[in-house]
């Protein structure tokens, strides 16, 4: 059995931070990018639903060593044109 690596899929809203202390397999940086935009998407609506600013977030995607290995703003999860 081939283990997948484990990312980490961390919350940075300006100077506010939400650490994933679990993380999740995935097959690759490909598969840990569309997970966190379906991630943003969800979050977004809810943002939106609550008449919050969306300005700022993003996802900040560790591997297992914790270093930063991709950065997801949630605006990439929107198309606007």
């Amino acid at each position: 059995m081939v283990n997948m690596p484990r990312f980490f899929f961390n919350i940075r809203n300006g100077d506010d931070y939400i650490a994933d202390p679990d993380g999740t397999e995935l097959a690759d940086l490909d598969a840990a990018v569309e997970e966190a935009l379906t991630g943003a998407r969800e979050l977004l609506s809810e943002i939106v639903r609550l008449g919050k600013l969306v300005d700022g977030q993003s996802f900040e995607i560790t591997d297992e060593t914790g270093a930063v290995v991709r950065v997801v703003p949630f605006k990439d999860a929107v198309r606007f044109s």
